[in-house]
């Protein structure tokens, strides 16, 4: 009995020690769900940036379906990356559709020595891929 009461303590101490030094949480953004109104209110704040982005990677065109896919806190450096899509278009929403991937860190932090800061943000990742308006509808689909 003693022994399961000390083996018990043992490990309930070992699984409050590696929460309270975790480094990170990640969260999640489904994306076959409507955005939540918090989401859609950062998007929005995010949207400058996320034009300056563009612009300075060439991709001089508006978007549109704007996602966050996810949000990592680094707790340790007390920083935020922030990861979402946006889909470019040309004249009243035509075609070519590009999905772009951009990840910003808020604050850039020491990131800002090695990656772009664009209004306060490191851009610590940007992708673009071109998708066909198939595509575009099925990516759209649950955005406002």
């Amino acid at each position: 009995m003693r022994k399961r009461i000390i083996i018990s303590l043992v490990l309930m101490c070992f699984l409050v020690t590696n929460y309270a030094f975790a480094e990170s949480d990640i969260e999640y953004f489904p994306q076959d769900k409507p955005p939540s109104v918090i989401e859609l209110a950062f998007l929005r704040e995010l949207g400058q940036s996320i034009l300056e982005t563009m612009t300075s990677y060439g991709d001089n065109e508006l978007f549109t379906a704007g996602r966050i896919e996810k949000i990592e806190r680094n707790r340790q450096n007390d920083f935020y990356d922030v990861t979402l899509r946006v889909i470019t278009f040309e004249n009243a929403h035509n075609p070519p559709y590009k999905l772009i991937n951009i990840t910003f860190r808020i604050p850039p932090g020491e990131a800002a020595t090695k990656h772009k800061v664009i209004s306060d943000k490191a851009v610590i990742s940007y992708k673009v891929k071109h998708i066909t308006p198939e595509e575009f509808i099925k990516l759209s689909e649950h955005t406002n």
